[in-house]
């Protein structure tokens, strides 16, 4: 009781009014607290624990696979580097299908190159791009779909490279319990704040929508790392919105996916790569670009996604504010509460990034998780006012 009086005798001093937008605050501070508190300990919860051998037997063998990349100019690193990565994979039976879509005649005579000396694993498809309008990705996957000799089919991108021989034959397993296979992609290290804030984005990103699929509403994947059959392609006719430059990760798995089809494979040894091409400005032009098809999503993605962006933004706005507004102690209440969140945020989060295969992100994550609500606020408005042109053929 004396800690109830010390607090009304305090509002008092400020005011009636200061007393209403106190306990306001206060209140809105721990719903939102609460509702973080729902995402990190249960809709993120499953992914350290999960493990996908529903169904896997060891006598069960995995099945061939064809893996598809997409090659354009100046694509130089990976068709000297990444493509002998996915050549050289630990794996009995797969093919690598290179669709070659660049107009540079140096990078055709490297990939004739390399078919020469891997004739029995690679398949070189060519549809050459002019100068001025490239062929949309879509109808070069679609290429090599048609190319590829085996039904289950690994799709990468050229500037991407795996992180261990043993990626196909991780993702292949993936093949026993569904025909859409999931992998997580990460940002390649490097040095500075920008690249750790990046990888840290990336991340986040992707524990949304893993967290989804594992729950049986799996809503995307990402084009670094995915798999599907070819009957499953062609039974759903193939890709949708052909007359955008994005979609064929999360539109077109919206499109084939179902609570029964959809496997997930997370392990260090089946992460891809991918290399960044710039700094924060890069990392958040291409976010921008491709969260277009963001309003195309189902509408359960999509307000998972903004309650839980939404509440971190008021929960750390409220803390702030009840900061600025009472007097000594009592401080010490919105504090507790942010370390509290801190705590299950980073523990959790650690957890993930060593299932995923991150290393030495926890304190960056932790000045990621300060200012994504406001950075993607930002994307989501300039995304509305200022739409980008280039997604549409």
């Amino acid at each position: 009781m004396e800690i109830f009086d010390l607090f009304s005798q305090t509002l008092s001093a400020n005011g009636e009014l200061i007393r209403y937008i106190a306990c306001g605050l206060l209140g809105v501070m721990l719903l939102c607290f609460f509702i973080q508190l729902g995402y990190y300990l249960g809709v993120y919860g499953g992914l350290p624990r999960f493990r996908n051998n529903r169904g896997i037997r060891v006598e069960v063998p995995s099945p061939p696979i064809s893996v598809i990349v997409v090659v354009r100019e100046n694509n130089y690193f990976f068709v000297e580097n990444g493509l002998q990565k996915l050549l050289e994979q630990d794996y009995p039976e797969f093919e690598v299908v290179v669709v070659d879509c660049s107009y540079d005649e140096e990078i055709g005579e490297m990939l004739s190159d390399m078919h020469a000396r891997y004739a029995s694993l690679m398949h070189l498809t060519q549809i050459k791009s002019m100068h001025h309008q490239d062929h949309s990705i879509k109808l070069a996957i679609t290429v090599g779909i048609k190319a590829a000799r085996y039904e289950h089919l690994l799709l990468t991108r050229a500037d991407s490279y795996p992180m261990s021989d043993k990626w196909i034959s991780l993702m292949a397993k993936g093949f026993i319990t569904g025909d859409v296979v999931l992998g997580y992609c990460g940002i390649e290290p490097q040095k500075g704040l920008g690249n750790r804030l990046m990888r840290c984005s990336r991340m986040a990103t992707s524990v949304r929508w893993l967290s989804a699929a594992i729950r049986g509403h799996a809503y995307r994947g990402i084009s670094y790392n995915l798999g599907y059959t070819k009957s499953l392609y062609f039974a759903h006719k193939g890709f949708n919105y052909l007359n955008m430059n994005i979609g064929d990760d999360d539109l077109f798995i919206q499109k084939i996916v179902s609570k029964e089809n959809v496997s997930v494979v997370m392990n260090p040894h089946a992460m891809v790569c991918q290399i960044p091409c710039g700094g924060l400005g890069w990392w958040n032009r291409a976010r921008r670009y491709f969260s277009y098809a963001f309003r195309y999503y189902p509408l359960r993605a999509r307000w998972t996604t903004e309650i839980e962006l939404e509440s971190r933004f008021l929960f750390f706005g409220t803390v702030i504010a009840v900061l600025a507004i009472l007097p000594w102690p009592w401080p010490v209440v919105p504090l507790f509460f942010w370390g509290v969140r801190l705590l299950v945020v980073t523990t959790k989060m650690k957890r993930i990034a060593r299932r995923l295969g991150e290393r030495k992100l926890m304190w960056a994550y932790v000045l990621y998780d300060l200012y994504a609500p406001l950075a993607e606020a930002v994307m989501a408005f300039r995304r509305r006012w200022r739409p980008n042109r280039a997604i549409w053929r």
